[in-house]
């Protein structure tokens, strides 16, 4: 298993389309063939316009935490990585995210933990905000796990 967490900005409504809510894949007979033998899975996407080192970095387990505005939402793990040539994942679920970096995303949890709370953990500034990126390793201090907890940890206090 793999160390590595990726800071993953969203679209709400595309987020909630295909992270938040799980995704009908038999209703797609034309999928992509590294989502053909699953039946339901979630999806996200790196972005067109960011990057693709670290989308190429990504590794099963991996973990994800998803932030809008300055809340962290939920976090994750890195499923199955692809590149999706034909936008099939795109134009299909996603509404003005063209991208061909696509992931699933597995272990999903809704959490609520202000940005200034992840920045601290990871030593950045409390104003930092990140584009898509890897946290580089030696701001990543403790386990993912360890990770995971502080931040059920925020959503319990903030409930």
């Amino acid at each position: 298993m793999s160390d590595n967490v990726f800071l993953v900005p969203i679209d709400p409504e595309n987020f909630d389309r295909t992270v938040r809510s799980t995704v009908d894949l038999s209703e797609y007979p034309d999928r992509p063939d590294p989502l053909a033998d699953l039946d339901e899975t979630r999806l996200w996407a790196v972005p067109d316009d960011s990057g693709g080192s670290a989308f190429e970095r990504m590794s099963e387990g991996d973990l994800l935490l998803f932030y809008h505005d300055d809340e962290y939402v939920a976090t994750g793990r890195v499923g199955t990585t692809f590149e999706d040539d034909d936008r099939w994942a795109s134009g299909t679920f996603w509404t003005a995210f063209p991208t061909t970096r696509v992931y699933t995303v597995t272990d999903f949890e809704p959490v609520s933990a202000p940005k200034r709370g992840v920045n601290r953990i990871f030593d950045y500034s409390e104003s930092y905000t990140p584009g898509f990126m890897r946290v580089a390793d030696d701001r990543v201090t403790a386990d993912l796990s360890s990770i995971e907890s502080a931040l059920a940890h925020y959503t319990r206090r903030n409930a």
